[in-house]
């Protein structure tokens, strides 16, 4: 039942990014292109003996994952955000040509004329087309609502269907609904603002100043095992000993960078959008960011220790 459920609102974004395509077909591919692809890089690793972690490649497959399932969503939000920043514009205008005689029809088709090529404008006509094969307005702007999934637009419509049934004056009741908006906007924009120094500090903390420090961590193990093992005669075994515990903590290392990635991640969307699923958006930048310090600081500091190049 949870998995349906998951299903069925993954299926919404789907729809709200105007993505024609089922939501298990698009999981299927996204995880076939993942698994192909992470494979591919654990070969690539081996083979060629990069001086990389093969769990490099479940890296590789998360952030292929998140790419592939999170671009719908990031469409999704970036089409609801653009619909919500030219509310305020288009109830203005509605109103005004309310308060000079015209209709609403009219409103929207000067909507779909103004605003061409934009996600309200498309909106705008779908209303319009509804209107005219017979829709009251009602239905028309639920139908608007259902088809935009942002908590503002279905309140706004909630507002202004329960002014039209209580005989309010429509034109008068977009201009306070615009205006109400435009400020709710503003707040957003404002929280973005002050806590744009916190996401700053996140990001340098999380996705690189700790990868760059265990990228130094990694490398001088390495400088110490080789130094020791060349200044006092150490068995075979020892030395397999040693490199065995270089490893569990360089996966260590690499597991807590992913794991901090990922909070990182959670607490950026908390304060700049309020949602925490909203970590998609940052999580396969930061982790590419995070690997690459870390593996740039490795190899750049084994370039001085160890002579390699």
């Amino acid at each position: 039942m949870m998995f349906m459920n998951i299903i069925k609102e993954y299926q919404a974004w789907l729809k709200q990014a105007q993505w024609n395509v089922s939501a298990v077909q698009w999981i299927i591919l996204s995880a076939f292109l993942g698994i192909a692809i992470s494979t591919a890089a654990y070969f690539v690793i081996t083979v060629s003996k990069l001086p990389i972690s093969p769990l490099m490649a479940l890296v590789v497959l998360f952030v292929v994952l998140d790419l592939m399932l999170g671009y719908p969503y990031f469409r999704a939000v970036r089409r609801i955000n653009s619909i919500e920043e030219d509310l305020p514009n288009a109830f203005k205008q509605i109103s005004d040509t309310l308060k000079a005689g015209g209709t609403f029809e009219f409103a929207l088709r000067e909507i779909s004329t103004s605003m061409e090529r934009t996600p309200l404008q498309e909106e705008a006509t779908e209303i319009l087309r509804k209107l005219e094969e017979g829709q009251n307005l009602e239905n028309a702007l639920k139908g608007f609502a259902e088809n935009v999934n942002s908590r503002l637009v279905k309140r706004t419509v909630n507002i202004i269907i329960d002014s039209i049934e209580s005989g309010a004056g429509l034109s008068d009741v977009l201009d306070k609904i615009a205006d109400d908006v435009r400020e709710t906007h503003k707040i957003v924009k404002e929280r973005k603002a002050t806590t744009l120094m916190q996401v700053l500090f996140l990001v340098a903390a999380g996705a690189i100043v700790a990868p760059f420090i265990f990228g130094l961590v990694s490398t001088i193990i390495d400088f110490l095992i080789i130094s020791t093992s060349q200044g006092i005669r150490l068995t075979a075994e020892q030395i397999a000993t040693a490199k065995n515990a270089r490893d569990t903590i360089v996966n260590l290392l690499q597991s807590y960078i992913f794991i901090e990635v990922l909070a990182c991640s959670a607490m950026i969307a908390v304060m700049r959008e309020g949602r925490p699923v909203k970590s998609v958006l940052y999580i396969p930048i930061l982790l590419l960011i995070a690997f690459l310090i870390y593996y740039a600081s490795s190899l750049a500091i084994a370039g001085l220790l160890l002579g390699r190049h």
